[in-house]
């Protein structure tokens, strides 16, 4: 009942995998939000092993009933949560008239609309908790548009005005909202959507620090008003 609870959306591989490991190396227990089951399970067996209290919770965070269970099914194991870190993401690139319907409407539904559900499911749950908080991994396309990413920077953008909006809202509640915001991060969804090649791989953010800079937020080792849209640069 005393430990500390993160709930990760996207955490079956990337920056929420890498997330979820940092929090049970803290010795957090983790919630393992992930759409696909191979992912999720593989990432809860691991944590298992080495002795984090983890739970895997198939979870498509465009569904509002999806992330309801996904918080339910957190609370109902653990009694608690203390950190929904909205982690989830999609990206396609190409000029916008090309792009097909199907890539913008997933965009739009699972990096922005699965943002607002999630943290709306956690508010609902755990409005009588006390102290916890939301952390909204963003972009620094979330701060600077630029061409052939004109959706994602759409979605990211309004990650980052939801993220202080939000907080505003809940001034005084005990209930902190941070995001951050990283460059380009070595994961295979960047990889991708890229283009980078091996070589340039080596100059890419790890996962691991934008992991980092989650957990400082979430452990208070990191102060910041609620609000906040921080870098990860490196």
């Amino acid at each position: 009942m005393n430990q500390r609870v993160a709930l990760v959306t996207g955490a079956g591989r990337g920056i929420g995998r890498a997330t979820a490991e940092a929090f049970a190396a803290q010795g957090w227990a983790v919630v393992i939000a992930e759409l696909r089951p191979t992912l999720g399970r593989r990432v809860e067996r691991m944590l298992t092993r080495t002795g984090a209290p983890a739970l895997f919770v198939p979870t498509d965070v465009a569904s509002s009933r999806s992330v309801e269970r996904a918080v339910r099914a957190g609370l109902r194991r653990f009694r608690r949560l203390d950190c929904v870190i909205n982690n989830a993401g999609v990206l396609t690139a190409g000029p916008l008239a090309r792009l097909a319907l199907s890539d913008l409407e997933r965009m739009l539904a699972v990096n922005l609309r699965g943002t607002l559900l999630m943290s709306r499911a956690a508010l609902r749950w755990l409005h009588r908790q006390g102290e916890w908080s939301i952390i909204n991994v963003a972009s620094q396309l979330g701060k600077q548009g630029i061409g052939e990413y004109v959706t994602y920077c759409a979605t990211k953008f309004g990650v980052v005005g939801l993220t202080e909006a939000l907080a505003a809202e809940l001034t005084g509640t005990g209930v902190s909202v941070w995001a951050v915001c990283p460059g380009l991060v070595d994961t295979e969804l960047a990889r991708r959507a890229v283009g980078v090649t091996a070589r340039e791989r080596a100059g890419l953010i790890r996962p691991e620090s934008v992991a980092r800079a989650i957990v400082a937020l979430a452990s208070g080792r990191r102060s910041a008003p609620s609000g906040a849209a921080f870098d990860v640069l490196r």
